[in-house]
């Protein structure tokens, strides 16, 4: 790949920086002139959540870039804000959501629809001046961007651990939450050592849940006892109605008899069913409101309480709060214990996947191998392939971790263009470093001039660098100045 132009548009000032395929050098005589501030507008011009810099808020800047890419040809980029970008190639406009289809856009810019490839690949090629020269093989890229260079293996390799790595995901976050549980509960131990109380939940859940059952079952007893009173007004309403109309029936024998309540069948069974349910129905509404009585002097008990803890300071409510929880630190330590073991397993099968009998850990480490030898920083006995992996980067400081960070990432580089079967360019903010002379930046030089020479090459810098040919992009006081 190769960036052929940039042009940057913000207010009324705007800039066009053509990029050639070797050589590009952002230079200036000061420091915080915008050289980074370029570098970072390229990636963000590529779909990358690239952080602004102090002088230049990127969401409020136009940018359009112009690639070439290996896999799709000449690809016309262009950003007018974070959420999207427009891709045109081949007389085709396709618009990018970002972040959403950000993996969707690189892979019509790097040729490779790999995520774990995608999701690393700026960290082989670009160094940040703040992040990229201590990062080895884990950690910040610039901005949330990070690098893994196990997740970088498997996707060159094309082993797929997405089962085990979700299996990862969810034991760490389950682990995490009974961790902080464990510190709450020694947090309990304490704070109930240094203060002799009992610890008083003000206004529980249990008794507002139970209060507003109860109040909701007191509704339905005060209805049904209503729809009782209508139904016995109703049945005594019909029986003086009877004997008002004094009815007379006559039997099958001739008897002439009056209608009275005391002779009409069942009428006597249904009033005294009706009263007997009235009974129950009382009783049960009198309990109802014993036990609204109870609670709502529990209330108020607890509510003179609160009144007491008023005067309480920040720190000793929740001191009170957290005494109030329930927690088995025997069981929780126990779980702590059982998931640890999982985790470890788990993580013992991620890297067994990732890293036995692959082909990629073996080249890259020998690029390594070979540009550290060169630079002089290790040999194979101080560099085996588990240095590849290493996370002890207390040994590595200055001009030896600068150098070791250059080996590794040349190796990524190589490897992922090995793969790919494409050129990536090389971005370098500020490789001068404070404690790196001269000599070893010479030294950095040569390897770029002899094994990176397709490769286009883009660096920040105040100092200027022993190549052929460069092109060298001035900037004065501002990126967009007088533009």
């Amino acid at each position: 790949m190769i960036i052929k132009s940039i042009k940057i548009t913000e207010g009324l000032f705007n800039r066009k920086i053509d990029l050639i395929p070797r050589v590009n050098l952002v230079h200036s005589h000061r420091n915080s002139a915008g050289k980074t501030t370029l570098l970072r507008l390229i990636l963000y011009s590529l779909g990358y959540n690239i952080p602004s810099t102090r002088k230049m808020k990127f969401e409020d800047c136009d940018v359009e870039s112009v690639i070439d890419t290996e896999n799709s040809g000449e690809i016309i980029l262009t950003r007018t804000n974070s959420d999207h970008i427009v891709a045109k190639t081949n007389g085709n406009r396709s618009t990018f959501v970002l972040p959403e289809q950000q993996h969707k856009l690189h892979a019509l810019i790097f040729g490779t629809e790999n995520e774990d490839v995608l999701d690393n690949i700026l960290g082989a090629f670009y160094l940040d001046q703040e992040k990229g020269w201590t990062l080895l093989n884990r950690g910040v890229v610039i901005g949330s961007i990070r690098f893994n260079i196990e997740s970088l293996i498997r996707g060159l390799s094309g082993r797929d651990c997405t089962e085990l790595l979700n299996t990862e995901l969810k034991i760490s976050q389950e682990l995490g939450k009974y961790r902080q549980i464990s510190s709450v509960s020694k947090y309990q131990e304490k704070i109930q050592k240094e203060n002799d109380f009992v610890a008083i939940d003000p206004y529980s859940e249990k008794l507002i849940v139970e209060l507003e059952q109860l109040s909701i079952k007191k509704k339905q007893i005060e209805k049904e006892l209503r729809r009782l009173d209508r139904a016995i007004s109703s049945n005594k309403q019909f029986n003086n109605f009877i004997e008002e109309m004094k009815l007379l029936v006559k039997t099958p024998d001739d008897k002439i008899i009056p209608v009275t309540s005391e002779n009409l069948v069942g009428y006597k069974d249904n009033i005294d069913y009706l009263i007997a349910k009235h009974k129950l129905a009382s009783a049960e509404l009198k309990e109802v409101f014993n036990n609204i009585k109870k609670i709502e002097l529990q209330c108020q008990r607890e509510a003179q309480q609160l009144a007491f803890w008023e005067s309480e300071s920040f720190t000793e409510t929740f001191d009170r709060k957290i005494s109030s929880i329930s927690i088995d630190p025997v069981s929780v330590k126990r779980e702590i214990n059982q998931l640890e073991k999982r985790l470890s397993e788990v993580r013992k099968s991620i890297t067994y996947e990732t890293k036995v009998n692959n082909s990629i850990v073996t080249e890259m480490h020998e690029t390594i191998l070979k540009y550290a030898i060169e630079l002089g920083i290790g040999n194979d006995e101080t560099m085996p392939v588990s240095y590849l992996f290493t996370s002890n980067l207390k040994e590595l400081t200055g001009a030896v971790l600068h150098k070791t960070v250059f080996a590794f990432r040349l190796a990524y580089i190589l490897m992922i263009e090995k793969v790919l079967k494409i050129k990536l360019p090389i971005i370098l903010d500020s490789p001068s470093g404070k404690e790196i002379d001269k000599e070893n930046i010479q030294l950095m030089i040569n390897i770029l001039k002899r094994d990176f020479s397709e490769n286009q090459i883009i660096i920040a810098s105040i100092f200027e660098y022993d190549f052929d040919e460069v092109n060298i992009i001035e900037i004065n006081n501002r990126l967009l100045e007088d533009y």
